[in-house]
């Protein structure tokens, strides 16, 4: 009796290698999320602590991904910062903030994920494929 085998070839992860930024304040929550990344195969090129710095570091970067935090100190929060960042490149942007409230904003605005903060490693790691399979179909 002959059996057949079906040969199956794994799916790339869709995180892997992928060049991320994280515009992130607060200290614990940077570490999180470097570790998340870096553990998911990601390449964390690059942190900024507000939204100023984060626009310079993206243009220069020109990463796949940036993780943006809305409530920070600077000049502005990371609402404009996104705005500012989509003007000047094509990036994949995902909100991380501790409100909810912001969302349509932020949709508006091009970004492609919101997440809201307490951060769940999992959740968050769904939340950002979710937002490139978006940023890739549009």
């Amino acid at each position: 009796m002959c059996t057949s085998s079906t040969l199956t070839v794994p799916t790339p992860d869709l995180l892997a290698g992928k060049r991320t930024l994280t515009v992130e304040d607060e200290g614990i929550t940077q570490m999180q999320l470097s570790k998340i990344l870096s553990l998911a195969g990601m390449a964390h090129v690059g942190l900024a602590m507000n939204g100023p710095q984060g626009v310079a570091l993206a243009l220069e970067l020109k990463p796949e991904l940036i993780l943006l935090d809305i409530n920070m100190p600077g000049d502005y929060n990371g609402l404009e910062a996104a705005r500012r960042i989509l003007r000047e490149i094509r990036t994949c942007i995902v909100i991380l903030s501790a409100y909810a409230d912001c969302q349509e904003e932020a949709a508006a605005i091009g970004v492609h994920g919101y997440v809201v903060k307490p951060l769940d490693r999992a959740m968050l790691l769904i939340k950002i494929r979710e937002a490139l399979v978006r940023f890739e179909g549009s």
